[in-house]
This record gives C-alpha cells, structure tokens and sequence, in this order.
C-alpha cells in the first residue's frame, strides 16, 4: 500500500501553476506553466537525460487521465523535455487517432480499451497482466505502438448504487443480485452511465448476467453525473463507476462485486509511437521510474485531490511528484 501524500504545501511550485487554474487555456495557460528551473533538483533530472526532445503529450478529458497526462508532462519537463501539452482530448478514439496521426506522441491508456476497441477482439484475455502483455504485442506489431509500464494500478468499469439504502435494494451486493432484483420488476430498473461505457460494455454484462435494463431506463450523460445521479437515486438506482474514482467514498456508494468476474482489471501503460521511443529512448527509463509509484491508492487519492479538494490537475502532478522526490519544489 502506498503512503499517503502529505498535504503540506508546495509554495514555489503552486503558486506558480495557480495561474494556469484561473480559467486561462491553450496557449496562455501554456505560457503560465511554472518556469522550467522549478522542475529540476529531483531526482528525474539526475537519471534521466531528455535535453533536446520535444514531446506532446495528450490525454483523455476525465480527471484521471488528465492528472497522468500532467504528471507525466511535467517528467519530462524535469528531465530536460520540451513538451507540448495537448491534454483533455475527448474519447478515447480521438486521442488515439491522435497518436496514430503523430497530433501526439504518449498518453496513458489502459490494457482492455486497446484490446476491444483499437485492436478489434470481442472477448478479454483472463488476467490482468496476461491481458496488457497481449495487448503490448500485438499494438506494437501491427501499429508501431508501444506500450510502456505497466503502472502499478489498473482501471475498471463497475457497477455501484447507494449504500444507505433500504428494503431489496439493500441486499444487491453483486451483479448477480442486481439481476434477481430487476428481473421480476424491469419497471425498477433504472441505470446512469457515460456513452463510451454504454457502447462498449454494456451489452455484454447484460447479456452475462441475464440482467436486461429496458431502454427508456437507461440513462447516457457525462461520466461525473453517474456518481450524482446515483447518490440520489434519481434518475438512477444503479450507475457505471470507475474504481480509482475518490468519487465512490465521498459519496457512500457500494460498488457491486463483479461475482462472474466479467470485467477484468485494465493495467494502464503509456503508449508511444515507435518513432518517438527509437528518437528518445530515455522515455523508457523515465516511465519505469513512473509506473511502480502509481499505484491504486495513489491514484484514488490523487483523483481525490482534484475532484474532492478541487486542485487543478497541474497542482495534484506537481504535489505527486515534489512528494516523491522526482522533481523540486522551487
């Protein structure tokens, strides 16, 4: 288990970076981003050698993958990186496309998202770390991308409800139990959940769960509401959550154990194009430095950090990395 990051303040780094959170954007908060010199003296700048690089960086648009996107732009400040930061792209797709396209040159994803939706398979591959080295294969044969790491924490989808709750409600523990409690009454099955999740997942726990939602009862919205609507039970009883999200503690909500173990743990890696790895191929040592240090308790609470403390995401990088030593303080 990973210790937890101290609260105190990083008074050179923050103030810096408070410019960047004031509603600036692009190339302005670019330009607001803490001076170069105030990322050196950790240890990344002593191990790892990127004077001369210029690298983009992306990231899709939910709080975590922009908290890893700034983590890892500022890594590379550290280590002697130009960076282009080209985080918040939205969907998975796009920034994909982004990186195909060289828009990009890295971004964190996660093992089961390449292997269904970039790589075209219907079926996982049981076991977390069996599923990411196919993944990194095959990526890497057939569209020359590489995946480094893998970090020390994997993302999933699940299924949560209220946990203050009474009557039958109260006694869904599981996915199996949430299908014997909407079977007999489809009328009471009501769920919330983002579109990338309904397109991609949720036919499956479905139809492996013989647990059929009618239509007119599911509700698409943004990722952040599924935690809102269901904390209230309106319009929702059930809602897809994902299991890093400090989300599911603030608000008392119990994620529904997967019992048929339908959805498998996605380790996340940074992919890289292969030109940009054959062109810095120190990215490989600064990842490895990386990836053992975010693990799950990290990241739950970095996400908490911003989503619950209401840090920028630059301000919850900063304080990852000042804290582990990786970087300085100013």
């Amino acid at each position: 288990m990973s210790r937890p990051i101290p609260r105190r303040a990083l008074p050179g780094l923050l103030l810096a970076v408070a410019a960047v959170t004031s509603g600036c954007s692009g190339a302005a908060a670019a330009a607001l981003r803490p001076p170069v010199e105030q990322l050196r003296g950790g240890s990344l700048a002593r191990e790892v050698d990127l004077s001369g690089a210029r690298i983009t960086v992306g990231s899709k648009e939910f709080t975590e993958q922009k908290i890893l996107g700034k983590i890892l732009d500022y890594a590379l400040q550290a280590a002697g990186a130009t960076t282009v930061d080209r985080t918040g792209l939205s969907g998975s797709s796009i920034v994909r496309s982004a990186l195909e396209t060289g828009a990009i040159d890295a971004y964190w994803e996660y093992a089961g998202t390449g292997w269904s939706l970039f790589l075209g398979h219907d079926d996982l591959i049981p076991g977390e770390r069996e599923l990411y080295d196919a993944v990194a294969a095959e990526d890497a044969q057939r569209n020359g991308i590489v995946w480094l790491g893998p970090a020390a924490f994997g993302n999933q989808y699940a299924v949560a409800r209220r946990s203050d709750v009474s009557g039958p409600l109260a006694q869904v523990r599981t996915l199996s139990d949430m299908a014997a409690y909407i079977r007999p009454d489809p009328d009471r099955a009501t769920f919330c959940g983002a579109a990338e999740f309904l397109d991609r997942a949720w036919e499956d726990l479905q139809r492996s769960y013989d647990a059929y939602f009618p239509a007119s009862q599911v509700y698409q919205n943004d990722f952040a509401l599924n935690f809102v609507n269901v904390a209230r039970s309106s319009p929702c009883d059930f809602a897809e959550v994902f299991t890093t999200d400090a989300r599911i503690r603030s608000l008392n909500l119990t994620v529904l154990a997967d019992d048929k173990g339908v959805i498998i743990t996605q380790l996340a890696g940074l992919t890289v194009r292969a030109q940009t790895l054959d062109q810095y191929p120190p990215l490989r040592t600064l990842v490895a430095r990386l990836a053992p240090l975010l693990t799950v308790d990290t990241m739950i609470e970095l996400n908490g950090l911003a989503d619950l403390q209401g840090l920028s995401e630059d301000q919850v990088a900063l304080r990852f990395l000042a804290d582990r030593g990786l970087i300085g303080r100013g």
